[in-house]
C-alpha cells in the first residue's frame, strides 16, 4: 500500500512573524545558522534592538573606566568581553541578512553588497524590505523522515 507524498515539514516558514522578544530569541539560537529564512518581522525587530542600544550606549557616552596612569585590570576585562560581544554581534547579524535574502529567494552572497560604501548597505536595507517570496524555500535545509535531504529527494536520489 502506497500513501500520498506529504508536505515537508517546514522549520522556517516565510512570514512567520515574531514579536521583539521572539526576535531576539531567533537572532540568539540561531546566531550561527545560515541556512533557513528570516521574516520580515524578525529582520526588523532586530534592527530597532540594535539602533536602540546603539543609541543608548552613545547617549549614556559609555566609556570604559581608566585610572590616570596606565588601565585597570577591570578596564581590560570589560574591554575583552566587548570585543567578544561585538564579534558574536557581527556573526549574528551577517546570518539574519543571509537568512533574509534567502526568504526574497535571493542568494545570501548579495551580503557582500556591505562592502560598497553607502549604496551597499541602502540596496540591502531596500532588499530586505521586500515581502517575502514562496521560492525562498529552496534555502531550507530540510529532510524528509529516511534522512534525505529535500533537495535530493526532489531529484530523485538515493541516500548513501
Amino acid at each position: 500500500m502506497t500513501y500520498p507524498a506529504q508536505p515537508l515539514p517546514r522549520s522556517t516558514q516565510p512570514g512567520e512573524s515574531v514579536g521583539p522578544l521572539g526576535a531576539v530569541r531567533n537572532y540568539v539560537r540561531k546566531g550561527f545558522r545560515f541556512s533557513g529564512r528570516a521574516s520580515r518581522s524578525e529582520y526588523w525587530w532586530v534592527a530597532l534592538w540594535t539602533v536602540v542600544i546603539s543609541l543608548l550606549m552613545e547617549l549614556g557616552n559609555f566609556r570604559l573606566p581608566d585610572k590616570p596612569g596606565g588601565s585597570s585590570a577591570l578596564g581590560l576585562i570589560l574591554a575583552l568581553l566587548l570585543f567578544a560581544i561585538s564579534i558574536f554581534v557581527v556573526i549574528f547579524s551577517l546570518s539574519l541578512s543571509v537568512r533574509r535574502l534567502h526568504d526574497i529567494n535571493a542568494s545570501g552572497l548579495w551580503v557582500l553588497l556591505m562592502f560598497i560604501p553607502l549604496l551597499g548597505h541602502l540596496a540591502l536595507l531596500v532588499m530586505a524590505a521586500f515581502p517575502p517570496n514562496p521560492r525562498g524555500a529552496r534555502f531550507d535545509n530540510q529532510t524528509i523522515p529516511n534522512g534525505t535531504p529535500a533537495a535530493a529527494h526532489d531529484r530523485g536520489q538515493r541516500p548513501v
